[in-house]
């Protein structure tokens, strides 16, 4: 295994959610409980974006309330990439691309988490711990 890898071979297919009306507690709790850094965020069965353990440090470093702090408020949003400038991409890939060029893309992007889009509407979720397990086994 290595660089050349594909990173299904780590996705994570059952990614932990909440719902877009969720509060930042409730975002919180559910990573603690699943032992996890991030969880999608959903309005239905639709992604709207993924909430990451730096998404929660910015938003208690910028005194937001636990309770009334709403998880659509605190997100990185999935926005489409285009030629202008993206505020907060969220990155999703196919899940066939090797690790090397996944480790490409989390250092442009500046992200520690990748959506990884599956057969249908499935989401996937690959960090780079997950990716560095590749690269060492």
């Amino acid at each position: 295994m290595g660089l050349n890898d594909e990173i299904n071979n780590v996705v994570k297919w059952d990614v932990p959610s909440v719902s877009s009306d969720d509060s930042l507690r409730t975002v919180i709790q559910k990573m603690v409980d699943n032992k996890v850094t991030a969880v999608l965020i959903k309005s239905g069965d639709d992604v709207l974006g993924v909430a990451t353990d730096m998404d929660i440090l910015n938003s208690i470093d910028n005194a937001a309330d636990l309770d009334e702090t709403k998880s659509a408020q605190m997100m990185t949003a999935c926005e489409m990439i285009t030629n202008e400038e993206v505020q907060s991409p969220c990155v999703q890939l196919d899940p066939t691309i090797s690790v090397e060029m996944a480790l490409g893309v989390m250092a442009r992007a500046g992200v520690h988490h990748l959506m990884v889009s599956g057969d249908g509407k499935s989401v996937g979720m690959v960090s780079i711990q997950d990716l560095l397990s590749l690269v060492v086994s």
